[in-house]
Formats: C-alpha cells, sequence, structure tokens
C-alpha cells in the first residue's frame, strides 16, 4: 500500500531544484509581492498560438519516481480562437504521447478556455481523469479547474457524480485554489527561470489531484495524482517550454 506522506516527501527532496531556484530566488527577491495583496487580483492566464510544453511522466510510490514508468508527452498550442462545444473562443492544443523509444504512441486533442474573469475550463478533463481509474460513464463537459473569480481558498463544485453514472453514493468534486504560492521551474527557450505558481486541488472521495499553475508564462508545471484508488500515485513536471 502506498504511503501518501512519504511520497510527497520524496517528492520535495529534489536538492538540485532547490538550489536552482534558491539561487534565483536571492537574485530577483526585491521584486516579489509581499503579502496577501494578490488575493483578489486576477492573473493574465493564456497560451500563445505556436508554444509547445513537453513533459516527463512518472508513476511514484514511497521510494520516489519508478525509472521504468517514465514516458514523456508534449502540448502544441495550435489555436487560440477556436468555437467548440457551444464556447468561444476556445484554445486548442494536441497532445502526444511518446514511447520510451521516441515513437509516437497517442495523439490526443485538447480544448481550454481562459475567461476575462481568471477561470479556466477544460473540455472533458474529470472524464479522461477518471476513466484511468473507474467505470463511470461520464461525459464530456467543460470543466472548470480555476476559479480565479472567487477569493483563494474558496471551494467551488467541479462537477456532481451519482447512480446514473454509476457511482455507488453521490460523488462531489471540488476545487480549491490555496493562498500562497509555491516557486517551481520553468524552462522558458532553453533558460531556466523561477516563477511563482498557483497550487489548485482538484479533491473528491476517491480523488486527490493537485496543479501547480504559472501564470507568466502560463503553464502547467506539475501536476500530482495521490488518490486513494490508484496503486501508485502519478507525477507530470514540465521539463520545457518554447515560445516564439
Amino acid at each position: 500500500m502506498r504511503n501518501g506522506n512519504s511520497i510527497r516527501r520524496t517528492l520535495k527532496s529534489s536538492g538540485v531544484l532547490l538550489c536552482v531556484l534558491a539561487t534565483l530566488f536571492l537574485s530577483c527577491r526585491e521584486e516579489l509581492p509581499l503579502g496577501g495583496s494578490q488575493t483578489t487580483e486576477v492573473p493574465p492566464f493564456r497560451f500563445l498560438s505556436g508554444d509547445s510544453f513537453t513533459f516527463d511522466n512518472w508513476l511514484v510510490d514511497y521510494t520516489g519516481r519508478i525509472p521504468s514508468s517514465y514516458f514523456r508527452n508534449s502540448w502544441t498550442v495550435v489555436d487560440t480562437g477556436a468555437t467548440v462545444f457551444g464556447r468561444t473562443p476556445v484554445t486548442m492544443v494536441i497532445d502526444s504521447t511518446f514511447e520510451t523509444s521516441g515513437n509516437l504512441a497517442r495523439r490526443d486533442t485538447l480544448y481550454f478556455q481562459f475567461t476575462p474573469s481568471g477561470d479556466i475550463y477544460q473540455y472533458g478533463f474529470l472524464k479522461n481523469l477518471i476513466a484511468q481509474r473507474e467505470t463511470l460513464t461520464i461525459a464530456p463537459q467543460w470543466d472548470r479547474i480555476a476559479a480565479f473569480s472567487l477569493p483563494r481558498e474558496e471551494s467551488w463544485v467541479i462537477a456532481r457524480f451519482d447512480s446514473s453514472v454509476g457511482a455507488r453514493t453521490p460523488e462531489t468534486v471540488y476545487g480549491r485554489i490555496l493562498e500562497a504560492q509555491e516557486y517551481v521551474g520553468v524552462k522558458l527557450n532553453d533558460v531556466l527561470q523561477a516563477v511563482l505558481a498557483y497550487r489548485i486541488e482538484i479533491l473528491g472521495p476517491r480523488l486527490n489531484y493537485t496543479l501547480w499553475l504559472a501564470s507568466s508564462p502560463t503553464a502547467i508545471a506539475k501536476a500530482f495524482d495521490d488518490s486513494s484508488i490508484l496503486r501508485y500515485a502519478t507525477l507530470r513536471e514540465l521539463a520545457s517550454m518554447r515560445r516564439r
């Protein structure tokens, strides 16, 4: 059985990255926002056409990352003004997953909407996430994965499930953005930067999924799924980003 606390302690022990971030932090600490003044500010989230992201993925147990589970995937932004599934403007992203040999294994299309109020929606997010672990028959919908229109730490409902989709008992999935921001490393055009990221928790009865979302530049720097229903936790980390 996995030990969640051990996994989290292992992930926090990445000494090399911490050293890099500490150096960058000391070099730019005078420019940091102070206190809680950023609570009601709407971050400028958006992907730009041509943006590309490369992610490293692992399964994780109490010892840390499992090397044999490693694979890589990439996102490429191909449109930022599409009309899809009843909404506009929608950002379309091609998600390519590669085998360890480098051969393309799968290609999907992701759909995001960034609103002026700071909310972020992803079409089919929960359907795809839950399909990896349960047999619920969930229809894809626009899931609000970030609600910056609300005060930090205030929860919002992402979805409710009941017996009509196969849930044994009624379930509610909530989202929450933590007040404190965290530094993450983002390698933009081959230059490693320390940037502030918001930590977003997506929680349900058997769901414990966390995103680290940076706004400048907009990037999902990390995603960690430590849900109890999984045999192993899953970790996705941004390896590099390119912007024209």
